[in-house]
């Protein structure tokens, strides 16, 4: 039987992600990958995690392995609560906090939650690949926002509002990654945070702002880089967090933090997705932030991809030519590089992995339709001597393509 004339609307668009597809070409033995955006793998907290289970009692370890609430594990939201407030500057009154299977479920929840087919998304111009997957998946019109060195440009969000309303396009809701954006690495400004937050309630449109990097900064302190949502005091943004960065991607934990009726409806959603979050991952970030190991491994790690970040500067400034331009990232985990003019990124990327590199080409973090000359290279997940290589070989590779 074939059934692909059965399948929904909401689906026959979907395409693979281009950085799964670049990745599986890119996966023979011996590549230099500057391409996935992973957290550091030798450094992940193994041995944290397994001193966490070994002193279980039995009862904590069978509950563990139990089903959960939808909402998530009471102890382990109290913790992110008080970190919140804490660490991030953010107000709890009135807010409430929903477990996630990850971030991407947040994504996929919140779209859900606000999108017809036909509404109106905004984006930053790149923005992470993910997100606009999740926006398509639910038949949503992805608009994007040039930025500059301070993140979105408010004035063009402004004109690209304006020009929407008069076309009688409904936009559902700002999306924003305001810290080291993936891939761009740019931040905005607190300046901007301000205005973004301010024009976001005169239009009467939501702000998702998702904060995946946002404890990796390299320079100044935490109150350099708060939140969005630690300046609303109206309800308007909802921040989506993960313990994918600052525990491990593989225990699949994120969370949303919204008004109180907002996150009642995202539960009632989450109940037919996947009626919880394990519990098992759930118990161990819970100790894993009682004992107090969140912290030494955020401090840890942060010099270590300064470390990365400033190595990966040096390489660039090194090698590449003068017609390329790249971005100077803050913090996270990405660099945003611009190729020369009508140098094909794709073309540039078959001639690398035949040197053994790779790195995710910029059309996959654009929305349909925009001209791509961009690279995204990552430092988070790769040793500095192989970056130096990559790098070298990738900029020997443009000279060739001039």
């Amino acid at each position: 039987m074939d059934m692909k004339g059965l399948y929904a609307d909401s689906i026959r668009g979907l395409k693979s992600s281009k950085i799964r597809e670049l990745m599986k070409m890119a996966s023979k033995p011996g590549i230099i990958s500057l391409g996935g955006g992973m957290p550091d793998s030798v450094n992940l907290p193994f041995d944290s995690v397994k001193e966490i289970i070994n002193q279980w009692s039995h009862k904590r370890a069978i509950d563990a392995l139990q089903y959960g609430a939808t909402k998530g594990f009471t102890s382990l939201i109290e913790k992110i609560k008080e970190r919140m407030v804490e660490k991030k500057g953010i107000s709890m009154d009135g807010q409430d906090i929903i477990i996630t299977t990850g971030s991407q479920q947040a994504l996929s929840l919140v779209s859900k939650l606000f999108l017809n087919p036909g509404d109106t998304v905004i984006v930053e111009i790149p923005s992470f690949i993910g997100a606009i997957a999740a926006f398509y998946s639910f038949m949503g019109i992805v608009e994007g926002v040039e930025v500059d060195e301070k993140g979105i440009i408010i004035e063009v969000l402004e004109k690209k509002l304006e020009h929407l309303k008069k076309l009688g396009k409904e936009v559902k809701f700002i999306y924003t990654i305001p810290n080291f954006n993936n891939p761009s690495g740019i931040t905005l400004s607190m300046d901007r945070r301000k205005r973004l937050l301010e024009v976001a309630n005169r239009y009467e449109i939501p702000i998702v702002e998702d904060d995946p990097y946002g404890d990796f900064y390299f320079t100044g302190d935490e109150n350099d880089y708060r939140p969005i949502k630690s300046l609303d005091d109206s309800g308007t943004v909802l921040y989506l967090g993960t313990f994918s960065k600052v525990l491990s991607p593989g225990i699949r934990l994120g969370w949303i933090i919204a008004r109180e009726d907002i996150i009642a409806r995202l539960e009632l959603q989450k109940q037919s997705f996947d009626a919880c979050t394990p519990l098992l991952s759930q118990v161990i970030a819970e100790d894993y932030m009682k004992r107090g190991y969140i912290e030494s491994y955020i401090v840890k790690m942060r010099k270590i991809y300064k470390t990365k970040r400033d190595a990966a500067l040096k390489s660039l400034e090194r090698y590449m030519p003068s017609e390329v331009k790249w971005t100077k990232p803050e913090g996270g985990f990405f660099i945003w590089v611009t190729l020369p003019e009508e140098m094909d990124p794709e073309e540039l990327f078959k001639r690398t992995v035949e040197k053994n590199v790779a790195f995710v080409t910029g059309d996959a973090f654009l929305p349909e339709n925009y001209k791509n000359r961009y690279i995204r290279l990552s430092y988070s997940n790769i040793s500095v001597e192989d970056m130096d290589k990559g790098i070298k070989i990738i900029a020997e590779t443009i000279r060739e393509m001039m």
